[in-house]
């Protein structure tokens, strides 16, 4: 064999005995893999101060030894399972955050965000029966029209007051009114905000939530335990228990006075609601006003209120009678009741001529819950 072929194959032998083994792709892929973090929190986010929950991290089947490096934002752990335990100290919002790596190579991520709340609040309910009413007015303007008899068939439980600044905190943390006080009603939130606070707040009852929020897609379930917002139809069957006039105390004096320098202050309305004419253009403390025969304080002025129903700008349907959810689609979500800055013309059970973006927030608009009677 020529001496060339000899150094040949001694070369391609030093060669490979310095080779090392392939690094193996548990994924397949260069793409990160998708990695979520399931809890025992109830809801999978809402939590109490100083309580140990599980976090674990669930992504597709991977080969080979995992490093799992936690950050809870206050503290850091690192994990060789999936599994791990935690209590955070103090109640806030938390982004819990974990990181998938195999040697130097992060293979995928994923956070949550947790809601460490003490006890929630506990709301005084009155019971509303199911029943019928006359929906709409002849006194306002085409949008109360027609004036039809609607069924309400479900009994349901109705917050006795507007929820207030405290109640709202003791959920979500903070508050976003423009007008501070612990009494006052929430105000300045948006729909959104409060169909997760009706969600959060069922959870920590231990009541089945009622919306499914995908983004700015939100679908309810209307046979659920927990808090959700009336509809147009249930809150106006509410705010009128029983009557017929422009509110429960009566027909008011002035039905479409605006806030003009020639309106008195209507002694129907002084008794029931805070409006344009006594209010001082501010909020006033929740409850301080004569309640309905239902027990519901403050559902005229005040704060408006936000309700389920979409807005399309149109007048009711004749034919929807029973259980009215309104509009399948829209651009604005309806609210009523009227507010402190309203005159007598919006501050009638019947007036409907408001709505609002989902995503945007007015400083004279609050809500206040429902859920159905067990």
């Amino acid at each position: 064999m020529p001496r060339s072929t000899w150094w040949y194959i001694l070369a391609l032998a030093l060669i490979g005995g310095c080779r090392t083994a392939p690094t193996t792709e548990p994924t397949g892929t260069d793409e990160p893999i998708a990695v979520h973090i399931v809890t025992t929190m109830p809801g999978n986010t809402e939590g109490a101060p100083q309580r140990s929950y599980t976090f674990r991290a669930e992504h597709p089947p991977l080969v080979g030894a995992l490093v799992y490096r936690w950050d809870f934002d206050t503290a850091q752990a690192q994990t060789t399972t999936p599994q791990i335990e935690h209590a955070f100290e103090h109640v806030g919002w938390y982004r819990v955050r974990v990181t998938v790596t195999q040697g130097q190579a992060v293979l995928g991520s994923g956070s949550l965000l947790v809601n460490i709340r003490m006890d929630p609040p506990v709301l005084p309910m009155v019971a509303i029966p199911a029943g019928t009413f006359l929906r709409g007015s002849l006194r306002g303007e085409y949008l109360e029209q027609p004036v039809v008899r609607v069924r309400i068939t479900t009994p349901l439980l109705m917050s006795a007051y507007e929820i207030t600044q405290t109640q709202w905190e003791q959920v979500m943390g903070t508050s976003p009114s423009y007008h501070r006080g612990a009494s006052l009603p929430v105000e300045s939130i948006t729909w959104m905000d409060a169909v997760d606070f009706c969600n959060r707040l069922s959870i920590r009852q231990g009541l089945q939530p009622c919306y499914r929020i995908n983004g700015d897609t939100v679908e309810c379930d209307w046979t659920a335990t927990g808090y959700r917002l009336p509809t147009e139809a249930e809150w106006e069957y509410a705010a009128r228990a029983g009557t017929t006039t422009d509110v429960y105390t009566g027909d008011i004096e002035q039905p479409l006075a605006e806030c003009t320098p020639t309106d008195t202050i209507d002694p129907r309305l002084d008794r029931i609601a805070w409006y344009c004419n006594n209010s001082g253009y501010e909020p006033q403390p929740v409850g301080r006003k004569e309640p309905n025969a239902w027990g519901l304080y403050d559902m005229i002025g005040n704060v408006a209120e936000l309700v389920w129903d979409w807005s399309d700008g149109s007048s009711y349907t004749a034919g929807d009678t029973l259980d009215p959810r309104g509009p399948r689609t829209g651009l604005q979500r309806r609210f009523r009741g009227g507010s402190f800055l309203d005159g007598a013309r919006q501050c009638r059970a019947a007036a409907r001529q408001y709505a609002t973006f989902p995503t945007r927030g007015k400083f004279y608009v609050g809500l206040r819950l429902v859920r159905r009677a067990q």
